[in-house]
């Protein structure tokens, strides 16, 4: 098994023509800004967010991705600013992506209920290998790399590319739901100096805050939510869906990926992916948790799943813009709306 696992991963990695999979992330709620640009901004200040993901760490030099974003309100403005930066490097090539992007996001309110966020996405993106550290069906083991026909038709080393996102983002103190268009000009991404595109990637998240229990001086004390993401990118579709539950300070989470009723895009069998189980701490304003890949389609436990780590960081919060009913807090992020003056008929609460 675990010799048909390496060339899967030696596949995956060289097919230059084919189309560019983005970075995953379990945790997409802990990592706002690669989710939605809409959630630039999302809470009353500031916010700083580290993610770290290392995937199928059975198989040596398989896949890392590290990421870090920055964002903030803009009060006298109604808007979000944001910025993240994203790295992923995978096989003994050192096949690494990196990905920049800044992004704009705009509160407005539809009613004392209801409020919509479109936001907008520039970016930049570098994807390098070390050809010398490959070895090519056509090179003998005494060649060097000149000498291999395979290596002689790699033109570059590394790619530069532009790119564009756009989203919104619609919200109560109940449910919320958010669409993103990302890859908008589908940029070439090929080492071979064809044209090799990266695909638009569609996604579609959402969720519901089935119950919530606070205490007015304390804030979110307890609460239970739903939440989903679906993807699409070229031919590749992934859902997951699952509950947040929350008891101050802690958290857990479990998600299931995969859509059951549907088989994968080259596969005969059911698209089963992995069962998701999160464990969070938050004190202050420091949210720390740890998620685990529990796999579940045909490469079993040979893989050894995928461990994820997320730590959010929330200072030089205004809480007066969620005490005076001005801004209240979206659902999903971690701030709440502890205190809400008694003219308004329904509490903004923390989703989870």
């Amino acid at each position: 098994m675990r010799w048909r696992l390496y060339i899967l991963f030696f596949l995956l990695l060289f097919l230059f023509k084919g189309n560019a999979q983005d970075q995953h992330f379990s945790q997409f709620y802990a990592n706002p800004l690669y989710l939605s640009p809409s959630l630039a901004g999302s809470t009353d200040g500031s916010r700083l967010v580290l993610n770290y993901r290392n995937q199928w760490p059975a198989i040596s030099e398989a896949f890392s991705t590290y990421a870090v974003s920055f964002d903030h309100f803009l009060s006298r403005f109604n808007s979000g600013l944001g910025a993240y930066l994203i790295q992923d490097r995978a096989g003994s090539a050192g096949l690494t992506s990196t990905n920049a992007a800044f992004q704009y996001s705009y509160n407005l309110m539809l009613n004392s209920d209801w409020q919509i966020v479109p936001a907008v996405q520039v970016g930049y993106g570098n994807r390098y290998i070390d050809f010398t550290k490959a070895v090519f069906p056509d090179q003998g083991p005494s060649n060097i790399s000149g000498a291999s026909g395979a290596y002689g038709r790699l033109l570059n080393d590394q790619v530069h590319y532009f790119d564009m996102a756009a989203s919104v983002f619609l919200y109560s103190a109940k449910y919320w739901g958010g669409f993103t268009l990302d890859h908008i000009g589908q940029p070439n991404y090929s080492f071979l100096g064809e044209d090799a595109k990266v695909s638009r990637k569609f996604v579609l998240f959402g969720g519901m805050n089935l119950w919530s229990e606070k205490r007015r001086f304390k804030g979110m004390t307890r609460s239970f939510s739903t939440s989903f993401r679906f993807q699409n990118q070229a031919t590749q579709n992934q859902l997951d869906a699952g509950a947040y539950w929350y008891n101050d300070p802690i958290e857990v989470g479990i998600w299931y990926r995969g859509i059951p009723i549907f088989k994968g895009a080259e596969s005969s069998s059911v698209n089963h992916d992995a069962i998701i189980v999160l464990l969070a701490y938050k004190i202050s304003g420091i949210r720390v948790a740890y998620s685990y890949d529990i796999t579940i389609s045909g490469l079993g436990w040979s893989t050894a799943g995928a461990h994820e780590v997320s730590l959010i960081y929330e200072f030089n919060q205004r809480g007066a813009l969620r005490l005076g009913g001005k801004r209240p807090a979206v659902p999903c992020s971690d701030a709440a709306n502890p205190l809400v003056k008694r003219k308004y008929k329904r509490q903004r609460q923390r989703a989870f």
